[in-house]
């Protein structure tokens, strides 16, 4: 398969302050990935209906804790995150 893809992830950090815990959202650098569409089968289990603007971005390896994607400089909330063989595979919907 072909990473030829980049998108950014955004995550929440807490760290501690000095008046108590503090939460900052850390964006890194751009990712390699491959960016697909999602058959119907994964829709009607994800979404409950069938929606054609729902895309599935695969990382070449497992990605920690994910928050936000940055796709075309929009923020999209991840809809569903299964780790397969070792890769990560986000859902997201609207792109």
């Amino acid at each position: 398969m072909r990473y030829s893809d980049r998108v950014k992830i955004m995550t929440t950090v807490e760290t501690n302050g000095p008046l108590g815990p503090v939460k900052k959202q850390v964006l890194s650098d751009w990712l390699p990935c491959r960016i697909t569409g999602v058959n119907q089968y994964t829709n009607m289990n994800v979404f409950g209906k069938y929606d054609s603007t729902a895309v599935a971005i695969h990382f070449k390896n497992k990605v920690g804790k994910i928050d936000y994607v940055l796709i075309n400089g929009v923020q999209r909330k991840p809809q569903a995150i299964p780790n397969t063989r070792g890769n990560t595979v986000v859902i997201i919907q609207g792109v």
